[in-house]
């Protein structure tokens, strides 16, 4: 049997009890040349002065050469460090972006599959497809009775995500009497469920009355929204 309920969120410090049921530094600017374009000089073969002659010539050779271009150098350098920030900043943002993506992808559990339980009839596919699941309110589904043939083996589990829900889902199985986590998956996406589950460990035959607690993840930030909870039985046979 399996145990489905449409539940309103409560604050996650607060687990209500529910009727179940349903993210290059470039090569530095070369610096301002010493040299300097000299004057022209009239060809001795025209009857001008030669430059050597030319009165002041020299000195003024002289001054162009030790004239510093301090502010285009200036200039150059900043732009420099424009570049680079911007350069830093754009790569920042593209490793930022990165990190945030693949931490996103591997939180969802790998034994999940798309689609809805296989135990339901296509009718109760349809219908599922076709609710609406109000904002605030979490549609949770579980086997009410999860059987191991001993403690090393998986169960039956049925837990699932159903299409209408708005949110993606997490949920941890703990023992009543000790606060043992028996199982925990990873995050399913709506219209994802889990068939088979392992325990965390090997238990000892018996049956032992459990708390599924259903976490209603932000699908963008997978900050909690909020958790609902069922009863469930953990059965060991051997």
């Amino acid at each position: 049997m399996t145990k489905r309920t449409n539940d309103r969120l409560t604050d996650p410090t607060q687990m209500p009890t529910v009727n179940v049921g349903s993210w290059t530094t470039p090569a530095p600017a070369p610096a301002a040349s010493d040299s300097v374009r000299m004057p022209a000089m009239a060809s001795p073969a025209s009857g001008a002065r030669s430059g050597a002659d030319a009165p002041g010539a020299g000195p003024v050779a002289s001054d162009q050469r030790s004239r510093p271009a301090q502010p285009a150098q200036r200039h150059t350098k900043r732009n420099v460090i424009v570049v680079l920030l911007l350069v830093l900043v754009a790569l920042a943002a593209w490793l930022a972006i990165w990190l945030f993506a693949c931490n996103g992808a591997s939180l969802f559990d790998p034994n999940a599959r798309t689609g809805q339980a296989p135990y339901k009839t296509e009718a109760e596919m349809q219908a599922e497809l076709d609710r609406v699941v109000e904002e605030g309110m979490f549609n949770i589904s579980i086997a009410s009775v999860i059987e191991f043939a001993d403690g090393a083996s998986e169960g039956t589990a049925y837990i699932e995500n159903v299409p209408g829900n708005r949110y993606n889902m997490q949920v941890t199985i703990t023992d009543d009497d000790t606060g043992e986590v028996l199982y925990e998956s990873g995050v399913l996406a709506p219209n994802q469920y889990i068939e088979h589950i392992a325990l965390s460990r090997d238990l000892e035959p018996g049956t032992y009355e459990a708390t599924a607690t259903f976490r209603a993840l932000d699908p963008t930030t997978f900050d909690e929204i909020g958790q609902t909870a069922a009863a469930v039985s953990v059965v060991v046979m051997d």
